[in-house]
């Protein structure tokens, strides 16, 4: 980097205050990254249904002010709107637009909640003492002072992994629900003579549900960190929640367990994860996994009731692999970031914290973008990027 040898390619507070008045900035033919926040689409994003956390105020305002995530959400919609089954779509198109944990409503009580933790205990899902709140996050208290953190701003995953910026999840999502269309046209084309026999809007929408409660469990902190998240069952707490979401919300057991292949498909041995998720997200729900339909006995324990498993839950795993590059470009580009932050005081006026200058500038070009750039074009053009993303962006104040 440029950054290391010298201070020829940076930009000065004084001249960055001069261009930040400026609508827009000429974007350099050739490199990807600057184009990537070129996408606007028109879709408004809906309102918090109340106020929300200064730190999930924070990211909300730098979504705003972001096209990537505009075009990100525009995206969603747009895949909402496919769905014709008008059960699934009405309550996806509520979960999106209106973030809530309706599973935490089912144990409203901190007794409750703390049944739910030492359940999930007993079956050797969580550890004796794992903090309730890593189940029941803030924002889902009865009478909870904050809103969820809205869809639309967002991280797609915990920080310093994949998509952890304001708008992230919806990329992240949209880009899962894309492949899961991909998947079911091929397999359609490929082995049923080009028949609609895969059904696209159970994979559309167990793409875009898997993750619905990383609006709960990835708010952000004043800082511009995250909420920590819990594992449950060896997987993140956002994929047994989701499950946990999908079975209060109403949906059917063939729906919950293929939303809940996502992290492993059901077969050559990952079998057991899908059953362990499913009894955990069943204990979060309040519902016994035999009686719903989404587990039978098996001697001593437990089994997929669903059998044979349909194509639509290895659809769904297939789809949830862009955090494979994701995570990488992310690793790459981040300590890139920190080492800039940490030898240009300038970059202080722009954001108290480098999680925050991170934020905000992964909200205007994604990491993934910004490693194709490193990776097609070298360190001169990835400098480039990040000044001129730079430059469009507004001091955040927190």
């Amino acid at each position: 980097m440029c950054v290391a040898g010298g201070r020829s390619a940076l930009v000065s507070r004084t001249a960055f205050l001069g261009v930040l008045a400026a609508a827009t900035v000429p974007l350099v033919a050739g490199s990807p990254a600057e184009a990537a926040d070129d996408t606007a689409a028109a879709a408004p994003f809906p309102e918090p249904r109340g106020p929300l956390t200064p730190g999930n105020a924070a990211a909300a305002q730098l979504a705003r002010n972001s096209h990537l995530a505009a075009a990100s959400y525009a995206r969603v919609e747009s895949l909402l709107a496919s769905i014709g089954d008008a059960g699934l779509h009405a309550a996806l198109l509520d979960a999106i637009r209106d973030p809530q944990a309706l599973y935490a409503s089912k144990h409203p009580t901190p007794n409750s909640r703390l049944a739910v933790r030492d359940e999930l205990a007993r079956a050797g899902f969580v550890a004796a003492d794992a903090p309730v709140s890593g189940i029941f996050p803030p924002g889902t208290e009865p009478a909870a002072l904050f809103a969820v953190q809205p869809f639309w701003a967002a991280p797609g995953s915990g920080r310093g992994s994949h998509h952890a910026y304001p708008g992230g999840l919806a990329l992240h999502e949209s880009f899962n629900a894309s492949m899961a269309q991909g998947y079911a046209s091929t397999y359609d084309l490929h082995y049923f003579g080009g028949r609609p026999v895969v059904s696209l809007d159970t994979v559309v929408a167990a793409a875009l549900y898997h993750d619905i409660m990383k609006t709960v469990v990835f708010g952000w902190n004043i800082d511009g960190t995250l909420y920590d998240e819990l594992t449950i069952a060896g997987t993140g707490a956002h994929h047994i929640l989701s499950g946990a979401e999908a079975i209060v919300r109403g949906h059917d057991a063939r729906f919950v367990m293929t939303l809940l292949s996502a992290h492993a498909a059901p077969s050559l041995g990952d079998e057991a994860k899908v059953v362990a998720w499913s009894r955990a997200a069943a204990i979060v729900a309040g519902v016994d996994p035999v009686d719903f339909g989404l587990l039978r006995r098996d001697g001593s324990g437990y089994a997929l009731a669903a059998d044979p498993v349909p194509l639509e839950a290895f659809i769904n795993h297939l789809s949830d692999h862009d955090y494979v590059v994701s995570i990488e470009a992310m690793h790459v580009v981040s300590p890139r970031l920190e080492q800039r932050w940490s030898q240009i005081g300038e970059l202080a006026f722009l954001a108290p914290t480098f999680d925050w200058y991170r934020a905000m500038l992964l909200t205007r070009t994604s990491a993934l973008t910004l490693y194709t750039t490193l990776a097609q074009y070298g360190d001169a053009a990835f400098e480039s990027a990040i000044v001129r993303t730079e430059m469009q962006l507004t001091p955040l104040r927190v």
